[in-house]
């Protein structure tokens, strides 16, 4: 319930478009998981009938930035920049771009979630979350 590598890892690759929108923050217990899960596969099957792949889309130095935005905005997990140079790697995106992004100035913070602030992640998803960060 706190923003640490999983939720860090789960918001970045949301905002990286890889997984459906609204669900990275989702609380365990809630029962939008089921839903989302459901969600998730009927979409991962018409992406195959769309011959829709992800390392076509995701291959610009501007998502992975975006990603590395995201994580920074909601005070997430500091190894995240080294899992998103690693993402960006693979996708043959230049990791001195991603890199680049930290030292770009300070990023406005958009959530006060643990271990970092006050809330727990339970709070980020019931007041919109990412998508209202």
């Amino acid at each position: 319930m706190t923003m640490g590598t999983a939720s860090t890892m789960a918001a970045a690759a949301e905002a990286l478009g890889l997984t459906l929108p609204g669900g990275s923050s989702i609380p365990a217990a809630d029962s939008n998981h089921p839903r989302l899960a459901s969600a998730s596969g009927r979409r991962i099957v018409e992406m195959v009938w769309e011959d829709l792949q992800a390392a076509r889309h995701h291959d610009r130095p501007s998502a992975f930035e975006n990603a590395v935005t995201v994580a920074m905005a909601l005070g997430g997990s500091t190894n995240a920049i080294i899992h998103l140079i690693a993402m960006a790697g693979r996708a043959g995106v230049a990791s001195t771009s991603t890199a680049s992004t930290r030292s770009r100035g300070a990023r406005p913070w958009s959530a006060n979630i643990r271990p970092s602030g006050k809330y727990l992640m339970e709070d980020f998803f019931y007041a919109g979350g990412l998508r209202a960060a």
